[in-house]
């Protein structure tokens, strides 16, 4: 099917599936370049698992020297928009580690330090908040990798921007950050005129800085590599064909990991003899960079459909998988659960033709088997994997969250740039004016890397020495006056403040309202209400008082229904994937269009001639009004759950189509209006 987001956008009409980042970018030159040493030979330590040489049936043994091949399996943080918070951060390594996955990448596009302003260092506030993460990371078992992307406006050829680059990279390292990527994604594929005095191509110069790096950081265990042309479609004039990906192959070390999105950006499938393709040209196996699930390119749209077109058979033939998924954290139970049942189905890289025998541990190939038996549905190609199955899995999971009251105590996002200090200092203003002019003075701590020095003064220090030298320069009287004033001034405050307490705790309690009113003034009375530690309201526990029961013809107490397990199907159906629409949300589909296709037997001009189609037209309808009226109750049971972390997460979705299904049934009942009119 086409791609499209809900089905109800699609009933408007408006939904248009476009590539979502990025262009396809010039042609890269694929001259030799003496600056960039050629790698040497692939050692024993760590060969290349999939070169044109190699076994693929091999890629177990393929780490050598360093152990068994470990496959990078998780989360990668690489959308644009807002960043999630810390909390959520530690709340996905729980889930990663529960559902066994075991790497999380982060590269928030909109991190400022990230990407745009990568010179500068981390703050120290910053510095705290990222150390906390990694620690986190450490203690599920999850392994950080910290990515940077210089590509917007780096000068490869500039020592000093290399050198810049090393001492951001070392301040990470202090944090505890053992793991690294180097990100030149959607950028502009021109080199400036410096660069190209140095460097034959743009790809020349990204893999030199990029060995370079590599080498200074110590050849860490994990450290990827994002091409300008990362997918398919972005490279010139093909996969195969392309000088740049063929830099890449011959230039970068061996050591470096290569990601890659696949035959697209949002790829529908990736099929094995595409990765053998990119395989062969880069000379090792990628890790996919995996936006199935993102959504950061169009915002009106959700997809909680499971991890779906990739093959089984690409495990033994990857690096790894990172999923980037929706930009709303709590949406992504489903992708990051599905991607893990893909991930266990055949996480030892078993081939389809190895027929694994009753001895082994395939409690989930069991269980797609018993869910194909008597299944209307087609049974899927992987024998290993059934996105249903894992669908429905993830789905009975998530249900229980639903349930479980909880909401973030914040949802304010770590900033990138200096703490600050902000205070209010009343200004006396001319007596003209009658009024109080209010300053803001902003104290802004220096930026520190973790190995800077700690012996600056504080920020309140800093305050008190400015003020010290305002007294200064002003005449003695006036300060020791303006002195004086100050401290009688905030004595005779305290002293209202604690005669006012006392005499309203010494006073005997009256319970006579007009009493109180009269005996406080209007002051007094907004200065209770304004800072009165005890809220002027009565809760359940001070009362009892019965609880209301309706007579038999009044309206019934109103009952929160919890949400369903067909709740959460229907939900997924409806915000699937971004090149499929779910069973259901398909059936929504192609009733709307057949009843509107077919309106015209209920019409004005039609005047019931031909009753046998009347009502099948009405019984479709009837049954149209049923489907809309099951995303009208999803909706109620949803906004009424007790976890309010997922629903505000989820809130403006699920209110879209909802609003456009009421819309959708109208516009339905309108139709059949004349026939019924007739009746």
């Amino acid at each position: 099917m086409a791609a499209g987001g809900s089905p109800a956008a699609a009933l408007t009409g408006m939904v248009q599936v476009e590539e979502p980042r990025g262009e396809v970018q010039g042609t890269p030159g694929s001259s030799p370049d003496p600056s960039v040493a050629a790698p040497s030979e692939v050692p024993p330590a760590r060969p290349d698992p999939t070169g044109p040489e190699t076994n693929p049936e091999s890629g177990a043994a393929a780490a050598g020297s360093r152990g068994a091949r470990r496959f990078l399996c998780g989360v990668v943080e690489g959308f644009y928009g807002r960043p999630w918070v810390m909390e959520q951060r530690k709340e996905l390594f729980r889930r990663l580690q529960k559902w066994g996955l075991n790497t999380y990448l982060y590269a928030p596009k909109d991190d400022y330090k990230h990407r745009m302003f990568w010179r500068e260092m981390y703050s120290v506030e910053e510095a705290e908040q990222l150390m906390t993460l990694i620690a986190a990371a450490q203690e599920y078992g999850i392994e950080f990798i910290y990515a940077i992307s210089p590509g917007l406006d780096i000068t490869f050829s500039n020592p000093k921007e290399v050198s810049t680059l090393k001492r951001k990279l070392d301040q990470v390292s202090q944090f505890g950050c053992r793991s690294f990527a180097l990100l030149f994604d959607d950028i502009d594929h021109n080199m400036c005129a410096a660069d190209k005095e140095v460097f034959s191509s743009f790809a020349h110069a990204q893999i030199s800085i990029t060995n370079e790096i590599y080498q200074y950081l110590g050849e860490p265990q994990t450290f990827l590599f994002c091409p300008t042309e990362y997918c398919g479609t972005f490279c010139y004039p093909n996969v195969a064909q392309s000088p740049y990906l063929r830099t890449v192959g011959e230039k970068l070390l061996p050591g470096i990991d290569v990601l890659w999105t696949g035959p697209k950006v949002v790829s529908k499938d990736i099929p094995v003899e595409s990765i053998e393709e990119v395989s062969k040209i880069i000379r090792r196996a990628p890790v996919i960079w995996d936006n199935i699930h993102a959504n950061d390119y169009d915002q009106k749209r959700l997809f909680l459909g499971p991890y779906k077109g990739r093959s089984t058979e690409l495990i033994p033939r990857l690096k790894g998988v990172l999923t980037n998924p929706n930009c709303e954290f709590e949406a992504n139970f489903v992708a990051i659960h599905t991607l893990a049942t893909w991930y266990k189905s055949n996480m030892n890289g078993v081939r389809k033709d190895v027929v694994m025998t009753d001895t082994e541990d395939s409690t989930v190939s069991i269980q797609i088997k018993l869910e194909n038996e008597g299944s209307d549905e087609d049974i899927e190609t992987d024998v290993l994997y059934s996105p249903q199955m894992a669908l429905k899995l993830s789905l009975t999971e998530w249900l229980q969250e639903f349930a479980v009251p909880h909401q973030y105590s914040s949802r304010q996002v770590a900033h990138s740039g200096a703490k600050t200090s902000v205070v209010d200092v009343p200004l006396v203003a001319p007596s003209s004016l009658n009024s109080t002019t209010v300053v803001t003075t902003v104290y802004q701590e220096p930026i520190m890397s973790q190995g800077d020095s700690l012996s600056s003064e504080p920020p309140a220090l800093v305050k008190e020495e400015e003020e010290k030298k305002q007294l200064d320069d002003e005449p003695m009287d006036m300060v020791v006056e303006k002195q004086e004033d100050a401290d009688k001034n905030i004595n005779q405050i305290l002293t209202d403040i604690s005669e006012a307490k006392m005499s309203e705790e010494l006073k005997p309690m009256d319970t006579d309202k007009e009493s109180i009113a009269e005996s406080k003034s209007p002051e007094m009375s907004m200065q209770d209400d304004c800072g009165s530690d005890i809220a002027p309201m009565q809760t359940d526990e001070q009362t009892n008082k019965e609880q209301f029961v309706p007579g038999p013809h009044e309206k019934p107490l109103y009952a929160v229904e919890p949400v369903t397990l067909e709740d959460l199907q229907l939900l997924a159906d409806l915000f699937y994937l971004p090149y499929e629409h779910g069973p259901k949300g398909a059936q929504m589909l192609r009733e709307f269009q057949w009843l509107r296709a077919n309106s015209s037997v209920v019409s004005v001009n039609c005047k019931g001639k031909d009753s046998e189609k009347i009502e099948e037209w009405r019984a479709r309808a009837a049954k149209f009004e049923e489907m809309c009226n099951l995303v009208m109750g999803m909706f109620t049971r949803l906004s009424n759950c007790a976890n309010r972390t997922i629903l505000y997460d989820m809130y403006s979705y699920v209110w879209d189509i909802k609003s456009i299904m009421s819309m959708v049934k109208s516009f339905v009942q309108w139709l059949g209006m004349f026939y019924r009119n007739q009746l």
